[in-house]
């Protein structure tokens, strides 16, 4: 008779534990959030805050060889007729931020680098160090966001696919 009491209790403990965790502030939670004002400690770059639309601010073209860090980079961005560019949302994850850079030529995925990537601490740097190109080379592997991660680098995985897919959806696919 006493049973059901506990567990009753234990699964109401549970809950508050689980709600209470997701709602911690400060870019500490699990929860990925798309940041797109300038407000972050230590961000000095810009993009358009998630789920906004693109058309407010118009991209401005860049060469080949621009390495896309300026703080005016450009959403999507043309070279030439069959290669595209487009930047991912800047995502900030436990550890850090990470934003993308996607080139699509003739139709498939050619190259994926960072634009941003900001890690909080020198451990988290040493672990992007190797994830981000593992995770490269799945995505190019795969064609799309639909990638495995790297075990290990579970909150980087998961920044580096929503920033991935978000250049996708720039660019159409």
């Amino acid at each position: 008779m006493r049973r059901y009491q506990i567990v009753l209790g234990a699964t109401a403990a549970g809950l508050a534990g689980v709600l209470s965790y997701h709602t911690v502030s400060g870019g500490t939670g699990v929860t990925l959030q798309a940041t797109g004002n300038a407000s972050s400690a230590g961000s000095s770059s810009t993009s358009a805050p998630a789920g906004s639309s693109s058309t407010t601010a118009a991209p401005t073209p860049t060469t080949a060889g621009s390495s896309g860090t300026s703080a005016n980079a450009p959403s999507t961005t043309t070279t030439a007729p069959s290669v595209r560019r487009a930047q991912g949302t800047e995502e900030e994850y436990r550890y850090g931020l990470l934003e993308l850079q996607v080139t699509v030529s003739s139709g498939k995925i050619t190259d994926v680098q960072p634009v941003v990537d900001e890690a909080t601490d020198p451990r988290s740097a040493e672990i992007n160090a190797q994830a981000i190109p593992m995770l490269r080379d799945q995505a190019l592997q795969a064609q799309s966001a639909n990638i495995d991660g790297v075990s290990g680098a579970s909150y980087t995985s998961a920044a580096f696919e929503a920033s991935l897919q978000s250049a996708l959806n720039k660019l159409g696919r």
